[in-house]
């Protein structure tokens, strides 16, 4: 009896010990003090995230599932698996496959190269919450320390949008049509290639190199009578993100050049886009406290981005306390029209399982939203 309470006692522990889990619920709140047209005066939600990792000898297994539920607007409801993927390490390099989320850029304001996933418009237009996509994805390990990651995508999800009634629907008399249609008729898959190398003897800096060929980031829309209908293009991209330090100042660019392939009849043209940047930390400027003082600069002929000609400034504030709390305040002015967005953002720890964060936003624009003021917080329980 002794060496099955024993027994099961072990194999209880090595099974806890081979999964990671963490999850959390929360509250979101949004309240539009100023707004265009005759639209909706606030959201309020509860978000739920559960991440899940069971690991093997040399793999392992990683699901994401977050949800959403809205008080009152139903088109923000959803039930996402984020990712779900199985990692697998070789000697020289390492095997992914499923759905999977991944991170290009080194921006602060806008990340040019960020264009394998798309954005989750339900959760919020106004800040970048991608979803998953479908993928494989090998990453090869060179003697020399760099990385070549290659990628595979396919299965393009409908593109979801909020209701008429909120301040971030661009098509408020229209009907909208989330299911996708593809320029070139019928879906094909997307390719993806990162190379990327860190130096850290006589300077430090990270430089990625890439090369994207399939549906581009952008999406086009198309009006047949009373109906939207949203389109995506072919594309071809070069493009680069890289950093370098020196002595307290981290300086930053994104850049691509995009070859339009397969627009249908949108007449696209080529277009590049381009981002440098700087960051200078001031260390201990009270106690532990640091500064950091941003400066970036947006240019693009691309007509789809409002990134062009602008002009971004900021502050980060961060306590550097067990709380992680940090404040930061931007500005983003284009220096060729009037329109300008500015914003005040705070995010830390009440207490060791509760996070807390808040901002204040205000957009002129002479698009869809205009003039906007938002205030919104959130609180997280972790358990």
């Amino acid at each position: 009896m002794k060496k099955i309470l024993f027994s099961s006692l072990l194999l209880v522990n090595i099974v806890l010990a081979k999964n990671e889990i963490k999850s959390y619920i929360g509250y979101e709140y949004k309240s539009y003090l100023k707004t265009k047209g005759d639209t909706r005066n606030y959201n309020s939600a509860i978000t739920f995230q559960n991440e899940f990792k069971y690991s093997f000898e040399d793999s392992y297994l990683y699901s994401k599932i977050n949800i959403l539920k809205d008080s009152s607007e139903g088109q923000r409801d959803y039930v996402n698996i984020s990712e779900l993927y199985y990692s697998k390490a070789f000697e020289n390099f390492d095997l992914n496959l499923g759905k999977k989320i991944i991170f290009l850029g080194s921006l602060e304001a806008n990340n040019i190269v960020n264009i394998f996933n798309r954005q989750n418009y339900q959760k919020d237009s106004l800040s970048i919450y991608k979803k998953g996509s479908i993928m494989a994805n090998l990453n090869y390990f060179f003697n020399d320390d760099s990385t070549l990651k290659l990628y595979v995508k396919s299965f393009e999800e409908n593109i979801k949008l909020p209701s008429t009634n909120s301040p971030y629907s661009p098509f408020k008399t229209n009907i909208y049509s989330k299911k996708i249609n593809f320029s070139n008729k019928r879906e094909q898959p997307s390719f993806l290639a990162v190379y990327s190398k860190s130096y850290d003897d006589e300077i430090i800096a990270d430089i990625n190199m890439g090369f994207f060929y399939g549906y581009d980031e952008n999406i086009l829309y198309q009006k047949t009578n009373n109906k939207i209908n949203p389109y995506l293009f072919q594309s071809a991209k070069l493009f680069t993100y890289d950093t370098f330090v020196l002595n307290s100042t981290l300086y930053k660019i994104e850049a691509s050049y995009t070859k339009v392939e397969k627009d249908g009849e949108f007449d696209i043209k080529n277009f590049y886009e381009i981002g440098i940047g700087s960051e200078y930390t001031i260390e201990q400027i009270y106690k532990n406290n640091s500064l950091g003082l941003i400066a970036e600069y947006y240019k693009s002929d691309n007509k789809n981005t409002s990134f062009d000609n602008d002009l971004f400034l900021a502050l980060r504030y961060s306590l550097n306390d067990k709380d992680s709390s940090e404040f930061l305040t931007g500005i983003i002015k284009d220096t060729k029209k009037s329109d300008m967005s500015a914003y005040i953002k705070y995010s830390g720890r009440l207490i060791d399982n509760l996070n807390v964060s808040a901002d204040i936003r205000y957009l002129k624009s002479d698009n869809y939203i205009g003039e906007h003021l938002r205030f919104g917080c959130e609180i997280k329980y972790y358990f």
